[in-house]
């Protein structure tokens, strides 16, 4: 499998799309083993249901973790920057600088998303109430397996000290012929939610996939894409989704129009 992978050198980062194991693209390590298989048992030993909810909330509560687990470690590794920095001298103790403002903006975003998981699935889940979140469910027919993703990503502007309005997003193949996108959300949230992913949901055939495409590069950075599907882009198509990628981290933009963006 193929996913976004940075490596560092004195030049800089360079962040690309780079064939990793099977077992390291599957492998999440938010939860032991135990709790893992007994957690997620309705969902691993099922063939996906698009009308059980249990099975949808499970893969959203999956991918809500896995994008907090990502913004923890974020956490660790921005504070030990700013000590090393403020150890160095670079940066004072005693004054705000970029690096001491941008940890303590990654610690706020943590917590506001374990806030949301909290009320709208870790509560919920300990009472086996699945029906407070809402799911969009999309068929991908006629679609050999490519391409797979999951995250949270937050939909509005909503400051760290009011609720986060967000979906959580999981693609992934279920057949030789079928891929599903899940789009779950909290059900007071369904307006600004269906608002947001008006250009997806009301649209059919390539039209969607383009667009699901542009979500994804412009989102979502747990990514996994089939070897097979990848080696038959062109290099000029493989930079510019690279390009692309990595322009849309660093400026928090969407990446605009391009058919090359097309990941299906």
């Amino acid at each position: 499998m193929l996913a976004w992978q940075p490596r560092f050198s004195q030049a800089g980062p360079d962040v690309a799309l780079r064939r990793i194991g099977r077992n390291d693209a599957s492998t999440f390590a938010g939860f032991c083993n135990q709790h893992d298989t007994e957690l997620f048992r309705p969902l691993d030993t099922k063939a996906l249901d698009a009308a059980d909810r249990e099975q949808l909330f499970l893969l959203a509560y999956r991918g809500i973790t896995c994008e907090l687990h990502a913004i923890m470690t974020g956490v660790v590794q921005l504070q030990s920057l700013y000590t090393a920095r403020v150890e160095r001298g670079a940066d004072s103790p005693d004054s705000s600088s970029p690096a001491g403002q941008k940890a303590v903006e990654q610690m706020l975003l943590s917590w506001a998303t374990w806030r949301y998981r909290h009320s709208y699935y870790d509560e919920p889940l300990l009472r086996r109430s699945f029906e407070g979140v809402e799911h969009e469910v999309l068929d991908l027919n006629d679609q050999a397996p490519c391409l797979a993703a999951s995250s949270f990503i937050t939909v509005k502007d909503v400051p760290i000290n009011e609720e986060l309005v967000g979906v959580a997003i999981n693609i992934l193949p279920v057949s030789e012929t079928r891929t599903v996108a899940a789009f779950s959300y909290a059900k007071k949230d369904q307006g600004s939610i269906r608002a947001a992913l008006d250009r997806i949901l009301g649209s059919t055939g390539d039209t969607q996939r383009y667009e699901l495409s542009k979500l994804v590069l412009s989102r979502i950075s747990n990514v996994l894409i089939s070897p097979r599907h990848f080696d038959q882009w062109s290099e000029e198509r493989k930079k510019k989704i690279a390009d692309a990628f990595v322009r849309t981290v660093e400026s928090q933009q969407d990446v605009g129009e391009d058919a090359d963006f097309m990941l299906f």
